[in-house]
């Protein structure tokens, strides 16, 4: 199967780094060592930064393509008579016109390549988070042309969650077309953190002390304010940790610091930017929980590697979340906004943490969260791949 040829597409890659850029990387590297020729068709910008990076990189045996983001995206150059998967990831505007192009090869018998879309989300996203008129804009498109053009030109869409894929289908994107295919744990979750974990970490861990974590991207979607107002009626000697960085302007990360001295609990919220590999997985494991309020997830991966690490974990009761945290069973679900129940579950979690009904969650997560490596989702996303080219 040497030398199949798969074309992905994705408006960010390495180095940005947030869950998509994370999945792209840690499952496309494993492919290329499989026998996959991989290029990678992405923009130049950074989450933060537009047009910094280089127009041509290979990256963990891939080949990189980059492209000036314009307002309706880039085109991207593909040999499209010499590929074989076309793969997207997420679900960008600009797609659109990709796919258009591909449904006319199809009706001229020119499409003899595979195309398979993962949206992570980004079919039927958080509609909150954006202004009124681009949701209108946006549903208009995703719920008639774009549900059109996966029922009539792509060959699978993979679902990352039982949730996602059942919003598919209830926006009338075809049952058979949809298989789910969840997200991984990097090869450092099952290292040995203590040996391997650099020193300036083991150095912020112990100066920390005890502190609650929330990994992710700083960014409106993570909900971050309803846990520093959940600070109010915890210890005082309790932190709570931000590792993620910044994606856009800075102005909800100023929100945030701004809320911290309103309640005065400034000196308990640690942001510590990007942390990456095993000082990511060290910093999560000597947590007393994870904790995540976001207002939406099509998977979770932070979680996921919470749980890796035996953590309890209290998450957000919405979308994707209650599927990888059971109430009661290996966390605690608690409605969005609600600080108040979120600090009383905390407080319980800290109070119990000898009693053998945590003890038994964080055994149970511990299990559970290092079940699922990168390798075994690559290993279905091969066999997905190498299925869907005997159709063709």
């Amino acid at each position: 199967m040497a030398n199949k040829k798969i074309e992905v597409i994705s408006k960010y890659f390495s180095p940005a780094n947030a869950g998509i850029e994370v999945n792209i990387t840690e499952t496309y590297k494993i492919l290329a060592k499989k026998g996959w020729d991989i290029t990678v068709h992405t923009s130049t910008d950074t989450l933060t930064e537009s047009n910094v990076l280089p127009l041509t990189d290979q990256i963990l045996g891939m080949n990189v393509k980059r492209y000036k983001f314009a307002k309706l995206g880039y085109f991207p150059k593909l040999d499209w008579d010499n590929t074989d998967l076309v793969c997207f990831h997420n679900f960008n505007v600009f797609y659109f016109f990709i796919l258009a192009y591909i449904g006319i090869r199809k009706v001229f018998g020119k499409k003899n390549f595979g195309v398979v879309v993962t949206p992570h989300g980004g079919f039927n996203p958080e509609w909150s988070i954006y202004p009124k008129l681009m949701v209108l804009i946006k549903k208009s498109y995703h719920f008639t042309i774009g549900t059109f053009l996966i029922n009539n030109v792509v060959d699978r869409v993979r679902a990352v969650s039982e949730w996602e894929r059942n919003e598919l289908i209830k926006c009338n994107v075809s049952p058979k077309k949809v298989i789910t295919i969840s997200n991984g744990l990097e090869d450092d979750a099952y290292r040995d953190l203590e040996s391997l974990a650099g020193s300036d970490i083991k150095k912020k861990v112990k100066d920390l002390g005890k502190y609650l974590i929330q990994v992710g991207r700083v960014y409106v979607i993570k909900n971050y304010e309803t846990v520093i107002k959940s600070l109010v009626d915890i210890p005082n000697d309790v932190k709570f940790v931000i590792a993620g960085g910044v994606e856009g302007n800075n102005s909800y990360l100023e929100s945030l610091k701004t809320l911290s001295r309103e309640l005065k609990v400034e000196d308990r919220v640690v942001f510590l930017g990007v942390i990456r590999g095993v000082d990511k997985y060290y910093l999560i494991k000597n947590a007393q929980m994870m904790v995540h309020m976001a207002i939406w997830e099509s998977f979770c991966n932070v979680v996921h590697e919470g749980m890796s690490q035996g953590l309890v974990c209290i998450v957000a009761n919405n979308t994707a979340l209650p599927l990888l945290i059971k109430d009661g069973v290996n966390g605690y679900c608690v409605e969005t906004k609600d600080s108040k129940t979120l600090s009383e579950k905390i407080n319980f979690v800290l109070e119990n943490q000898k009693n053998k009904i945590i003890v038994d969650m964080k055994e149970r997560n511990r299990k559970f969260g290092l079940e699922e490596s990168w390798t075994s989702v690559a290993n279905k996303m091969d066999k997905l791949y190498k299925s869907l080219l005997k159709a063709i």
